[in-house]
């Protein structure tokens, strides 16, 4: 599915470090949660290859930490934050046909997003490949997921997560007050059904 301008919203958060852990290329891995104008959140990721040994590619992304959420993967091959983090997508493929052949996919108990770029994979210095982008239901994030990039070896980092909604102090407040006056509640009819068993 490709990404479409009239959902884009906000920034809430970005990454942009080096390659950690990679042996066999060097690069820049870019991510970042936007609020759509949905009210939910989307989760960007762009690999940037600065060096890469001969004959090896780096062929797919993951990101962890998506379990009990719903996805929809999405993708740009252009500059769409202007002078942000993210650039235009160069992989020489994405420039005419086939365009993007990357198919995205989920592990089994549903927690890792997957994108496979297909003729898409880098495998030159100077490339980047196109941002890809996954639309979730969560309404709230941190930093306890990872995004990996690999080819012969991988490069990975902490990275952003959807994560269930936590109350607002208020909501925790009302809550509160609310199973108190249950208990009291509870406490009160038990002091009346004794007394009454007393006098029977």
């Amino acid at each position: 599915m490709r990404w479409t301008p009239d959902l884009f919203g906000p920034q809430l958060a970005a990454l942009e470090t080096g390659t950690l852990g990679a042996i066999t290329y060097t690069g820049l891995l870019r991510s970042a949660v936007y609020q759509n104008t949905l009210g939910t959140l989307d989760f960007y990721y762009q690999v940037a290859i600065s060096s890469i040994l001969p004959g090896d590619e780096v062929f797919n992304l993951t990101s962890g930490g998506f379990l009990s959420f719903t996805v929809d993967a999405l993708v740009d091959a252009t500059n769409f934050d202007g002078a942000g983090i993210f650039t235009a997508a160069n992989n020489p493929n994405l420039q005419g046909p086939p365009g993007s052949t990357t198919t995205t996919s989920r592990n089994g108990s549903g927690s890792v997003v997957r994108a496979d770029f297909g003729d898409n994979g880098l495998e030159a210095a100077g490339q980047t490949s196109a941002t890809y982008i996954f639309r979730t239901n969560a309404t709230n994030y941190n930093l306890g997921g990872t995004f990996t990039t690999q080819d012969g070896s991988v490069a990975q980092r902490a990275n952003f997560q959807p994560i269930a909604a936590v109350p607002e102090p208020a909501t925790w407040g009302m809550m509160l007050a609310g199973f108190a006056g249950i208990g009291a509640g509870l406490r009160r009819r038990a002091t009346v059904v004794r007394g009454r068993l007393a006098r029977a």
